[in-house]
């Protein structure tokens, strides 16, 4: 009887084990088909010289499932820009967004501190090896777990802190304004007690908190606001006077109001010790000149800056990577792309460019997209990244 039991079990393991191969090895080949056809896709495509009718195209088709949503998509290809303004700047207003649109950048802010530390690094007042032990003022207490992390495991994404602090308000009176109250003070007490989810350097684990410390941190060695460094390293040099914390009463003037996921207007987020995670206002304009740069070379020390920013450095386990920057090398056409995203309560945002095909997206909408986990702003920003490396403007 327990022989035939255990025949019965172990022919029962081989169905279930060949279930799971039959299983693993049908995903696997939905895959490589897939990664074929993509593949093929890009490989057919020709120059048909309507790269700005395919972007608006898709523009059009974003801003006709949202109620007076507006959206900007720039591009750079080559040395040609093109600015495509679509749907309306407001409810009261049917005249479309431009250049000049302000809309709130989200974590695309993120890229900036990077910026900041890149340029605080090659002035030699602060080292990427630098600990948060030793950056931090003496009387700030540090869970010992976190002693080991450096400037670079913040930059990286690989520092082993968690995305928010536990002791962030996220209950739904404060989500309408989450990080608005939310001090330094606040943060020091979450670093004297905080549970890190892995070691620095174990594997790469996206960390708003992280970058929060982080901008603090530069602004402390920098003896200076954070805004201002960051206007001082990088936003002065190549002329983005559209990009801030705090606007001008002109610049609040052509700021986009902001709308949830279900369409509705919301107010703006404000930020205290967070604004090195996702602070900013910017539009396309600004932005093509910060990707643009980006796509150059030049020997400034803004120039510098960007360079060493994109430069991988190996992280532990987590492997080689940029600062700030997320990366990756599309299937189709090996493009190597730096790229961001953001998210607010009401707008979304993407960045993106390609060194090689000399080529950059940025996709700017105010309508909060993210909040709903829906990322229809990053398609739109990729796709066209990838027909712009092939794709001329007209």
């Amino acid at each position: 009887m327990q022989a035939d039991s255990s025949r019965n079990f172990l022919w029962l393991a081989l169905k279930v084990g060949g279930g799971v191969l039959l299983l693993l090895m049908l995903l696997l080949g939905g895959l490589l088909t897939y990664v074929t056809m993509e593949k093929r896709k890009y490989d057919r495509l020709t120059d048909t010289h309507d790269l700005r009718q395919r972007a608006t195209r898709m523009g059009e088709g974003y801003v006709a499932d949202r109620q007076d949503a507006a959206l900007v998509i720039g591009l750079t290809q080559r040395g040609r820009r093109a600015v495509l303004g679509l749907g309306r700047v407001s409810a009261t207003n049917a005249v479309p967004p431009d250049g000049r649109t302000l809309f709130e950048i989200g974590s695309v802010t993120k890229v900036f501190t990077a910026l900041a530390l890149a340029r605080l690094d090659l002035d030699g007042k602060v080292k990427l090896a630098d600990t948060l032990r030793a950056s931090l003022p003496e009387p700030v207490a540090l869970a010992g777990a976190l002693e080991p992390v450096t400037l670079l495991h913040l930059a990286t994404h690989t520092s082993g802190l968690p995305r928010l602090p536990g002791n962030l308000d996220t209950s739904a009176a404060n989500l309408a304004n989450p990080y608005a109250k939310y001090d330094a003070a606040q943060l020091y007490q979450f670093l004297g007690g905080a549970k890190p989810n892995n070691p620095p350097g174990r594997l790469m684990d996206y960390s708003n908190v992280g970058f929060a410390v982080l901008g603090h941190v530069l602004a402390l060695k920098a003896e200076r606001p954070y805004e201002d460094l960051v206007r001082s390293a990088l936003l002065e040099p190549l002329g983005m006077t559209n990009t801030a914390i705090r606007l001008t009463e002109e610049q609040r003037a052509r700021l986009t109001r902001g709308h949830s996921p279900k369409g509705g207007e919301v107010s703006g987020w404000d930020f205290d010790v967070f604004a090195p995670t996702g602070a900013f206002r910017s539009n396309a304009g600004d932005m093509l000149a910060f990707i643009e740069a980006n796509l150059a070379d030049a020997e400034t020390p803004v120039g510098r800056s960007l360079t060493h920013a994109r430069q991988l450095r190996k992280v532990g386990d987590a492997g080689d990577l940029p600062l700030g920057w997320q990366r990756e090398v599309t299937l189709q056409g090996g493009l190597e792309v730096f790229w961001h995203n953001g998210g607010t309560g009401g707008h979304v945002s993407f960045i993106a460019f390609s060194r090689t095909q000399q080529v950059g997206v940025v996709v700017l909408s105010n309508y909060g997209d993210a909040m709903a986990g829906k990322f229809e702003v990053d398609r739109i920003g990729m796709e066209l990244l990838k027909l712009g490396s092939k794709v001329s403007l007209e």
